[in-house]
């Protein structure tokens, strides 16, 4: 594979994801739920969440390519944060893949099934049972500078730069045998209920760009606000009874 048919194949894998987000799937609860979902003014609600949208922040129902509900959509300037009620894992791994979320959080990994996540992993809590998992990234300077030759898409700056961020559930205390953790969220679970069938759910924040030196870097007080504004978001996320 020459040097351009390499280039167009990234360029197209870029474009999946951002269209897909990634692997993640409609999830099977949607289909049994009828999952639909309304705004009315700044106030989002489907049949697993409720939320009210800072007025600094746009909201719309987001949607897979084939039209099939998932979500919500928040914007920021450039900040996407997805509230994706209708999101589920299809790898059947418990906690789920990253691979399965990466198109919610990095969208610019230069394949369709990532491994594992790029950049460091730093945790902040956000309630008792939600934490918020932020990734950064910080390119080794004595690496030659190869953008296609890496899956992370590294970005020219040295900087520390910020690579997107999940909502995770904290399981200190949940019972080894429940479905707890990993990369997606249940609402069964943080209702303290029972559920037999599947339940899952994405918050994800990322940033709206193919230029990776465009990504905020550490110490920056808009990705510190933002972070600040999605976490109180999530937070006074209302899951409702089913």
């Amino acid at each position: 594979m020459d040097f351009l048919e390499r280039c167009r194949l990234g360029a197209m894998l870029v474009a999946v994801g951002l269209l897909l987000g990634a692997a993640v799937t409609p999830a099977t609860a949607q289909d049994n739920l009828h999952l639909h979902g309304s705004i009315a003014g700044h106030v989002y609600q489907d049949d697993k969440i409720r939320v009210r949208v800072p007025e600094n922040w746009s909201v719309a129902i987001d949607a897979y390519s084939d039209g099939t509900f998932r979500g919500a959509i928040l914007r920021k300037g450039n900040y996407i944060l997805r509230l994706c009620s209708g999101c589920g894992q299809a790898s059947g791994v418990r906690g789920g893949r990253f691979s399965e979320i990466a198109g919610l959080v990095q969208p610019w990994f230069r394949v369709d099934q990532p491994a594992a996540s790029c950049g460091a992993e730093a945790r902040s809590p956000v309630t008792a049972q939600l934490d918020r998992i932020d990734f950064w990234f910080t390119r080794n300077p004595h690496h030659v500078y190869n953008e296609e030759a890496n899956d992370c898409r590294e970005p020219k700056t040295t900087e520390t730069v910020w690579y997107g961020s999940y909502f995770q559930e904290r399981c200190r205390n949940a019972n080894p045998d429940e479905d707890c953790g990993g990369y997606f969220l249940h609402r069964s679970w943080l209702l303290h209920k029972q559920q037999a069938e599947p339940d899952e759910m994405v918050f994800a924040l990322t940033y709206d760009t193919t230029d990776l030196d465009r990504l905020p870097r550490r110490g920056d007080p808009e990705v510190d606000q933002v972070l600040s504004e999605a976490t109180a978001i999530v937070r006074s996320i209302r899951f409702r009874r089913g």
